[in-house]
């Protein structure tokens, strides 16, 4: 999954989703057909925007390809990703829908209930808008997609990058658009999923640690290089075609589960990159989520190497 040395300068790309979230972490047990009391915070989010913030703040140069109306929202996600560092260029604007938006409802300890979306905007970056941007996709080191991009434009970007020799990392982001990738899973290089994503393009039920690692070695039967299965409390399971192994996770407190996972495939990637191991990388990438849980942003605003190394897990 190395990048060629003639793109290892060149900034990685992110498509997909960006969003405002609204995360709601009730204060007590839920009390149906009525209004509970919450903490109530908006920030900035959507998966693949996370995940490009998430690099930029590690110091990779990145560009987000993404879609957001014209409208006093989607200024503030342009705006806010591109103070992270991020290089917001690519982002397009439509006026035939409002920016997309992701709301959370967390229990009173931060786990999350349950969460809804709307991201039909993302269905601007079409074929032919995947198209139009191949150039930028040809001398990526790697392309991270997420699961809310359109299929067909998938299919397009995955023909661009296969005839570059450019690799492509999918999060899959929720059941329903992991589902949609099921049938050509084998064409990503690096594949994130959660418990409940891995059911959708595996068709195995993942509870536990041995369903995890079976799950992440059907992913690479089926051609990913590499699969990493989270699992929450119980840390995620990766496999190459050669191995797998266990990560457990760092138990602490958690402040907002939002966004942990995108932090966990940006520093996988980012690792990567850099010649480091799978097995340091996952590491890397679990510190990475546990620091995201600790905080209540989406994307920890003080991520850097120096913190993840001081917390990498055994």
């Amino acid at each position: 999954m190395q990048p060629d040395n003639d793109n290892a300068c060149e900034p990685i790309v992110v498509v997909g989703a960006a969003c405002l979230d609204v995360k709601c972490r009730l204060r007590g047990e839920v009390l149906a057909s009525t209004s509970n009391s919450a903490d109530v915070r908006i920030s900035v989010g959507g998966c693949a925007r996370n995940v490009a913030e998430n690099l930029a703040r590690l110091g990779y140069p990145t560009t987000l390809v993404t879609v957001v109306c014209d409208d006093d929202f989607g200024q503030a996600i342009v705006q806010q990703t591109a103070r992270a560092g991020v290089n917001t260029d690519h982002v397009i604007r439509v006026c035939d829908h409002h920016s997309p938006a992701y709301v959370a409802l967390l229990s009173p300890e931060g786990q999350l209930i349950t969460g809804v979306d709307d991201t039909e905007a993302v269905a601007a970056l079409t074929p032919a808008v995947i198209t139009s941007h191949r150039a930028l996709f040809q001398r990526a080191p790697m392309v991270v997609m997420d699961a809310n991009v359109p299929v067909e434009s998938a299919k397009t970007l995955l023909d661009i990058c296969a005839a570059a020799d450019v690799p492509v990392a999918l999060d899959p982001v929720a059941y329903a658009p992991a589902l949609r990738y099921r049938p050509f899973i084998g064409s990503f290089s690096l594949v994130t999923p959660n418990a409940i994503e891995a059911e959708a393009l595996t068709g195995i039920h993942v509870t536990d640690v041995a369903q995890a690692i079976l799950a992440a070695r059907r992913l690479t039967a089926e051609g990913v290089e590499i699969a990493i299965v989270t699992l929450a409390e119980q840390g995620l399971v990766y496999a190459t075609s050669s191995s797998s192994g266990h990560i457990p996770a760092i138990n602490v407190e958690i402040v907002d589960p939002t966004g942990a996972g995108d932090a966990l495939t940006a520093t996988v990637v980012y690792a990567l990159l850099h010649d480091i191991p799978i097995d340091e990388a996952v590491r890397l990438g679990v510190s990475a989520a546990t620091l995201t849980l600790e905080s209540p942003d989406t994307v920890r605003q003080d991520l850097t190497l120096e913190i993840l190394y001081a917390q990498l897990v055994i």
